[in-house]
């Protein structure tokens, strides 16, 4: 199984001082317009629209992600439809979504997180943050200005996070990004080793752990992805809610260990993944 990635994707991880696709060149990965026709491999590829993608991949038809795999996991919204559709149970939040120019429901409870289907802020502290109707207007509205003006905004009940340090725009939450490779929960890693080296809470507990495998692995088994990632919060009375999940082939980490152990999975090879308190294995 060939690791595969999208030439394209240099200057945007440049531009993150992201390390992904110097870990891939580590583990031996080629830009997709080097392999042939024939190859089975995987391909770690950045989160343009889904049409971008099928040309994309459409003469490589061994290669996974599919775009029909990888298309449920890029907005929010079709997350949760996928999730509900499988009867998948988990503490989450509740969400509205909010169609552009659509009422807003009348059973809205603030305070309330904001966001649009296909990304949000999501820095820590009290940013997205609103208390009353006329903030979620003037929010819905900056966001629509800042990622497109026909997005569907989401709003999800404000969570009572605990604190894992303090970054640039308040405090950071304990997330946590499980990584799923084939259905199966393999490893986890902290969320903001960028912003907070040294989080407080962590590493987790093996009571922790057991319920992030838990719960992860119900989110796989809603998609066909190879490679999915979910994020959970610790609340502050210690339950773990689920925040969203993702294509693995474009979700980003800070921790090498993890991301090239994940990627060799999906080669078929099992790695003795070594804990430290950012991150760890699963299995």
């Amino acid at each position: 199984m060939q690791l595969l990635f999208d030439s394209r994707d240099n200057a945007y991880h440049q531009k993150l001082g992201s390390r992904v696709l110097d870990w891939l060149d580590d583990l031996g990965a080629i830009p997709l317009d080097e392999a042939e026709i024939s190859d089975k491999g995987f391909l770690f590829a950045g989160a343009r629209p889904i049409g971008d993608y099928r040309a994309l991949v459409s003469r490589h038809p061994l290669v996974r992600d599919r775009p029909d795999e990888r298309e449920p996991l890029l907005r929010l919204d079709t997350v949760l439809e996928s999730l509900n559709r499988h009867d998948v149970n988990l503490p989450m939040p509740t969400t509205w979504l909010l169609p552009l120019g659509a009422p807003l429901p009348t059973d809205l409870t603030f305070p309330l997180f904001v966001r649009t289907a296909e990304s949000s802020w999501k820095k820590g502290g009290y940013i997205s943050r609103v208390k009353s109707t006329n903030e979620l207007e003037e929010e819905a509205f900056v966001l629509r200005r800042a990622l497109g003006w026909d997005a569907t905004v989401l709003v999800r009940q404000w969570l009572d996070l605990a604190t894992a340090g303090e970054g640039r725009y308040g405090l950071v939450p304990q997330e946590i990004r499980v990584w799923v490779v084939d259905k199966i929960p393999c490893a986890w890693s902290f969320h903001y080793m960028n912003i907070v080296p040294n989080p407080v809470g962590f590493p987790p507990s093996d009571d922790d752990l057991a319920v992030l495998r838990q719960q992860a692995g119900e989110v796989g088994t809603a998609f066909n992805s190879r490679l999915v990632v979910a994020d959970f919060a610790r609340g502050r009375d210690g339950r773990w809610w689920f925040i969203e999940a993702g294509p693995g082939s474009c979700a980003g980490t800070s921790h090498e260990a993890v991301f090239k152990a994940v990627a060799r999975r999906l080669q078929g090879e099992r790695v003795d993944l070594a804990a430290d308190i950012v991150g760890g294995p699963l299995l």
